[in-house]
């Protein structure tokens, strides 16, 4: 089981790659898939247009442009012929109508000249003209998938295929739509069709995994991921698209493994550094998570002390403060003087977590005096204040003194509640002190609040409890104001 400071951060870490739907490769610059694109024609009767032998002579002409990818060359031809049907000039010639089909190929040429707003409007309108028009509803289809269009590509393609299309493209495309809209069972269904028909393409061996993944069916992910990952040793995505399976399964020694070689092909990112870090946390090697936590850093362009102060904070909180603070030493010397005024804050916070779990409580002292110098009014440094005077007052053996700590740890419990980020601890730990000092009716209110601001079933009952001893001390009370 993971502890409970891993538990967040390995879930995070988890969510953080699983919600990442992998988008297919760029298709749309494949030189294949352009010139089959730009240069559908010959056209099936019974779900695209006819066109006339005037038609089919200029799409002849227009073939050899585009072999040779004169496509400025064909759009100018084709707007031509339309317009001399259309809009004949010679006023014995009547109008005419083209068909849909040069419409269809003109919006081709307009999607290839990366003129999206033209080529949708095109194939619309061979659309219109020809309602069963199957490569203009597959075209329409990619095009809105280019532009990131998910939603209104789906029926698009949908479509396409009750009209007969057939390509891996389309099937897989079409798995891209639904795994994005979470149907993770039609995104299987398309996406195993178009690894049928084509079973080398790595987008839809992809593309597959990720859909059971997000059916909970890791174990049959993780080794479709693996034959991908035979196929292609340095792509990235596939070593953690597995190391996310190999997660959810609990398979934590399968998911270190995959994070090293990452690191050893020097693939792995400050993020998968700190995760591999969390991971030997878990398994009770800090030497290593340093090492990991230290790399991580390393790899940092610019350094995140939120995410390297997490990481003192689990070496410290696991038991290895030693640890911790070396780490914080190498923090400090990457930051330099650049440091920010709240990273500052935010580390010399931490530097206090990790000497108080040193037992040093003049560092302590030292720390927290600094803090309320250059922070004089922060609820955190006021909760740390507070903290460290209630547990100075625990080991004091002199009454007054102790009392003298209660009372400053009171204050400054007092002050943190004020602010809004940190009044549940702050009158969590108020409220808990009182307890301990048998003041039980001046604890409830400040318990009562923490509950308010944080339900938890646990602190309920505790509150439940405190609130009948208080009670009792009321009863008792009254008791003895009577006999007097």
């Amino acid at each position: 089981m993971f502890r409970p400071i891993l538990a967040i951060a390995f879930l995070g870490a988890l969510a953080a790659h699983a919600e990442r739907i992998i988008p297919p490769s760029n298709l749309f610059r494949d030189p294949t898939f352009v010139r089959d694109f730009v240069g559908s024609y010959g056209f099936h009767s019974d779900v695209e247009p006819k066109v006339s032998n005037q038609e089919q002579e200029l799409l002849g002409t227009v073939r050899e442009m585009f072999e040779a990818s004169r496509f400025r060359d064909a759009e100018q031809e084709i707007v031509r012929f339309i317009q001399t049907i259309e809009n004949p000039t010679d006023p014995e010639v009547a109008k005419g109508e083209i068909s849909p089909a040069m419409v269809f190929v003109l919006g081709n040429l307009y999607f290839q000249a990366d003129r999206t707003d033209e080529a949708r409007r095109a194939f619309l309108e061979a659309i219109r003209r020809f309602p069963r028009f199957r490569r203009a509803y597959t075209n329409l289809g990619y095009l809105y998938i280019s532009k990131s269009m998910t939603d209104e590509a789906l029926p698009m393609l949908q479509k396409a295929i009750e009209l007969g299309e057939n390509s891996s493209r389309a099937y897989g495309l079409l798995g891209y739509c639904h795994l994005l809209k979470k149907n993770a069972l039609a995104a299987e269904n398309a996406y195993r069709q178009a690894y049928l028909l084509d079973p080398a393409a790595r987008d839809w061996k992809l593309g597959l995994s990720q859909a059971l993944m997000a059916q909970d069916r890791y174990e049959e992910s993780a080794s479709l991921i693996g034959t991908l990952i035979e196929e292609n040793p340095n792509d990235k995505q596939l070593w953690l698209q597995q190391t996310n399976a190999f997660l959810a399964m609990e398979k934590k020694e399968e998911a270190v493994v995959n994070l090293e070689v990452l690191r050893l092909k020097g693939l792995a990112d400050e993020a998968n550094l700190n995760l591999l870090g969390n991971l030997y946390m878990d398994r009770n090697e800090p030497q290593l998570a340093l090492l990991a936590y230290l790399a991580a850093m390393e790899k940092s362009a610019k350094l995140n002390i939120a995410q390297t102060l997490k990481s003192a904070k689990i070496l410290s909180d696991y038991g290895y403060p030693d640890k911790a603070d070396n780490f914080i030493a190498e923090v400090r010397k990457k930051a330099g003087d650049s440091i920010s005024v709240a990273d500052k804050l935010s580390l010399m916070l931490t530097e206090v977590s990790v000497a108080q779990a040193k037992k040093q409580p003049d560092r302590v002292e030292a720390l927290l005096n600094q803090l309320l110098v250059s922070n004089p009014a922060n609820g955190d440094v006021f909760l740390e204040v507070g903290r460290h005077k209630d547990l100075l007052s625990r080991e004091e053996a002199d009454e007054s003194k102790r009392e003298a700590l209660v009372v400053e740890a009171r204050t400054n419990y007092q002050l943190a509640a004020r602010n809004e980020s940190v009044a549940y601890p702050a009158n969590l730990a108020l409220g808990q002190m009182l307890v301990r000092e048998r003041r039980y009716e001046e604890a409830m209110p400040h318990l009562q609040t923490a509950l308010e601001l944080k339900k938890s079933d646990s602190l309920e009952q505790y509150v439940s409890r405190v609130r009948r001893a208080a009670d009792r001390v009321q009863v008792t009370k009254e008791k003895q104001e009577q006999k007097q």
